[in-house]
């Protein structure tokens, strides 16, 4: 599957040159500073480890679009391996040491550069070789100060490079005739010969006698067996994904440019623009698209074999996991490609029927790739009533019983098989509602804004006709909300109502910016009063308003906080029930301050 090599580095840099070796489409593009490829040029220099290469042997199972090291201006021959890790250092290395321009790099601060790399000659017979022998010099080969007006090093020619003891890093594997140049300078000193010896006998001999660690990964390694094996030494951090390496193999093909189709191109937009268009949809990134098209693929696949009587192990499995994904072929992703686009579209109107508008209020973001799939293998046509209601149970389901945190491929792959049957035939179990739960004291721990299930307790509180405190109309998506405390913390610290009890989202509530300034920090009959002259004085009952959020007014205005929290902890848990059409856990009053306290987010304190 593999084997171990030792090339010299100079081998490794003219297969680069050749086009032998050369890079995967899939590959990111060169982002090294020039301070780090001097230090790269360093341990060069003195020896050190600077990690090995991995590279797969080209003509294998595994095809991908080559395209040739940043700063070969062609290649004249064919690659006979890609490179999987290393890029980066052997793009640097590549440019600094074998290239006759300069180098395009960035600056400390991610400014564009071009740079000429140096050796100071002297600097670089101490031991240990010092790293700031190597000098980074500008494109014009010139230092200058006095904001540019004085020119204290000119490097512009050959002779000038010899009277300031600087040597080219980009003459090290062609140092001959620059060594003579030197010695016509110097008059052939014995001195200067002798220095320059040194100088070959410290810097030039190591760099040319410099090996690398090469794991040659052999043809037939499989697709996932590269995605596995990158992942695990890859040195440069970067996750290898399914879209990358899809992007590279169906360009292979020559049939399909998978980048253009998701990022667009300047004469038209992408998927990625049609989709973040909308903006409930935002969160959809380029996995979760092609997790729709594998469940779509996999599920046809598998519907179809059933159709020809195969059973058990016999039938392909649905599946959006990361085989799955480097499985897909071009024509199959071309089938279904604008399809499940426009699945994702049907989603977000679904979506908007469940009160939710927004995609930083969508509890779980994979719950769109099965409504985006589930349309698409219908051809992207409405679902009738009794279906819609079936749908939205298991959306329910699945937000309050917290199923998608972990196992979450596992989870879609069910969730398509049990949604699809049911439609068809109207006879399936769905797991996710047999398996979801949701428990009454779990209300006392949610407090993280981040959770899916607080956040499914405030979309189900805006679409059950939450309305604003102060206006008295519905709060609208276009509406600046915040997570309002019906007891305010400084009220509820002074009363010394535990932290870990106030904090839940039993007592919050949302409402517009504009309202929360108003209320402040006053006790809930303060507020009350004053919120009274605005809207019950003027025929708008402010106890219906109250209501909508499923608070009792009567308890609220009485500043009584163990009876209102106790109250509306009863008519959120109704709520969830209604959404879920299952019964909770009744489990008795919680015990909030009880729970890990790591797990409290605290609000902002109201205005």
């Amino acid at each position: 599957m593999f084997e171990l090599i030792q090339p010299y580095l100079h081998d490794v840099l003219k297969d680069a040159q050749s086009g032998k070796l050369q890079l995967p489409d899939f590959q990111r593009g060169w982002v090294w500073e020039e301070d780090r490829i001097a230090s790269l040029v360093a341990s060069v220099v003195r020896r050190f480890p600077i990690g090995a290469l991995l590279t797969l042997k080209t003509g294998g199972v595994v095809k991908f679009e080559p395209r040739v090291v940043e700063g070969v201006s062609r290649a004249w021959a064919e690659p006979e391996e890609l490179l999987l890790d290393g890029q980066q250092r052997i793009t640097s290395l590549f440019q600094a040491l074998m290239r006759d321009e300069a180098v395009d790099t960035r600056t400390a601060t991610n400014k564009k550069r071009q740079a000429f790399y140096y050796i100071n000659i002297e600097q670089a017979l101490i031991d240990p070789f010092p790293a700031e022998a190597v000098e980074i010099i500008d494109v014009s080969r010139t230092v200058r100060e006095n904001i540019g007006r004085d020119v204290v090093l000119d490097l512009t020619t050959e002779e000038k490079e010899y009277a300031a003891m600087l040597f080219p890093v980009n003459r090290i594997f062609n140092h001959a005739s620059w060594f003579n140049g030197w010695m016509k300078y110097w008059k052939n000193s014995d001195e200067k010969i002798e220095l320059f010896q040194k100088f070959q006998e410290i810097v030039l001999f190591p760099i040319a006698k410099y090996t690398m660690p090469k794991i040659r990964l052999l043809g037939e390694t499989s697709k996932e067996a590269v995605c596995l094996v990158f992942e695990k030494v890859n040195t440069g951090g970067k996750t290898l994904d399914a879209f990358e390496l899809l992007t590279a193999m169906f360009a292979a093909d020559g049939v399909v440019n998978l980048r253009t189709d998701w990022y667009g191109d300047h004469d038209q937009p992408g998927y990625e623009n049609r989709l973040h268009e909308i903006d409930v949809l935002r969160s959809i990134e380029r996995k979760d698209f092609l997790r729709a098209i594998s469940l779509v693929n996999t599920y046809s696949r598998r519907h179809s074999a059933a159709a020809q009587g195969k059973i058990g192990k016999d039938l392909p499995a649905i599946s959006c996991k990361y085989a799955a994904l480097l499985d897909l072929r071009a024509d199959v992703y071309s089938k279904w490609n604008d399809t499940v686009i426009n699945g994702f579209r049907k989603a977000a109107k679904f979506l908007h029927g469940r009160g939710l508008f927004r995609h930083k209020d969508v509890p779980y973001p994979p719950q769109i790739i099965v409504l985006s799939a589930l349309y698409a293998l219908r051809g992207n046509k409405d679902f009738d009533a009794a279906d819609t209601a079936k749908l939205e149970q298991w959306f329910w389901c699945g937000i309050f019983g917290e199923l998608y945190g972990r196992a979450v491929d596992s989870r879609l792959a069910n969730d398509i098989e049990d949604l699809s049957r049911e439609i068809t035939s109207g006879d399936s179990e769905i797991r996710t509602i047999r398996d979801a739960g949701f428990s009454e004291s779990r209300l006392d721990t949610m407090r993280s804004r981040n959770s899916a299930a607080y956040k499914g307790v405030h979309v189900l509180l805006l679409k059950s006709g939450g309305r604003d405190f102060l206006t008295g109309e519905q709060i609208d998506i276009e509406d600046s909300i915040d997570i309002h405390h019906l007891f305010p913390q400084r009220w509820c610290k002074a009363a010394k109502i535990p932290r870990t009890r106030y904090n839940t989202v039993v007592n919050k509530t949302g409402i517009s910016a504009r309202t929360n300034k108003i209320i402040g920090s006053r006790a809930p009959s303060e507020y009350c009063n004053s919120l009274d002259r605005r809207t019950t004085d003027k025929g708008i009952p402010l106890d219906e308003i109250l209501q909508s959020h499923k608070i009792d007014p009567v308890l609220l205005r009485a500043d009584d906080f163990d009876a209102f929290y106790t109250a509306r902890r009863t008519a959120l848990l109704d709520m969830i029930e209604k959404a879920m059409g299952k019964q909770a856990l009744r489990d008795g009053v919680g015990h909030a301050e009880d729970y890990d306290d790591d797990e409290i987010q605290e609000e902002d304190e109201e205005l």
